[in-house]
């Protein structure tokens, strides 16, 4: 077959058509790309309308690697809000489901202040839900679970850890039948919360 006989060829014909699509699909997939890139800027501000119904302003408060991680988890970061005086925590818990976890944001509330070395923390403010990796339970862990975290400020303000024991019976079980391994991560995301709170923003002793 000659060069030009290949040209007119059906096998060239189909080659050509195929290369178009996927030139075309490469133009349209860079266009998608661009057009719902979410930037971590965007998406911090989203995450901070769903925890306040609104902006707020933010300090963010570098940690080292070995004030981030715990037994119970990891601390993602670290936030002093100005508007409240309270601190926003978001926490990935450990324990969960099949060794995954559960990621949420920690709202702690406190009286003093850093800078004074009297910064005491109060209680808990909100709980909100942020992402979990292989919990297929999650559903389960509700708005009103959540709120649950918030019910025992004296308690925490003691020094309190949640747990999530079937069956258990102390004063800060936090435990959803159905859901138990995901709720053992819940409970270990906002316990990191309280624990770099207590250990590195306050430095006093978990």
């Amino acid at each position: 077959m000659t060069a030009k006989q290949f040209f007119k060829s059906t096998a060239f014909k189909s080659l050509a058509v195929l290369i178009v699509i996927v030139l075309a699909a490469g133009a349209l997939l860079a266009v998608c790309n661009d057009l719902l890139y979410i930037s971590e800027e965007e998406r911090f501000a989203r995450s901070i309308e769903r925890i306040y119904g609104k902006p707020v302003q933010t300090e963010e408060i570098a940690l080292t690697e070995e004030q981030s991680t715990y037994e119970s988890g990891t601390v993602e970061s670290v936030y002093f809000v100005p508007d409240d005086g309270n601190y926003l925590l978001q926490t990935t818990g450990n324990g969960g489901y099949d060794s995954g976890s559960v990621t949420l944001w920690t709202v702690l509330t406190c009286s003093g202040t850093r800078e004074d070395g009297t910064l005491r923390l109060t209680g808990i403010d909100r709980v909100v839900y942020e992402s979990n990796e292989k919990q297929s339970a999650i559903s389960s862990l509700t708005s009103a679970y959540y709120e649950g975290f918030t019910q025992y400020d004296d308690l925490v303000a003691e020094g309190g850890l949640f747990t999530a024991e079937k069956n258990g019976s102390g004063d800060l079980n936090h435990l959803v039948a159905g859901a138990t391994r995901s709720s053992v991560a819940a409970c270990n995301a906002v316990n990191t919360a309280l624990t770099c709170f207590r250990t590195v923003l306050t430095g006093g002793a978990a």
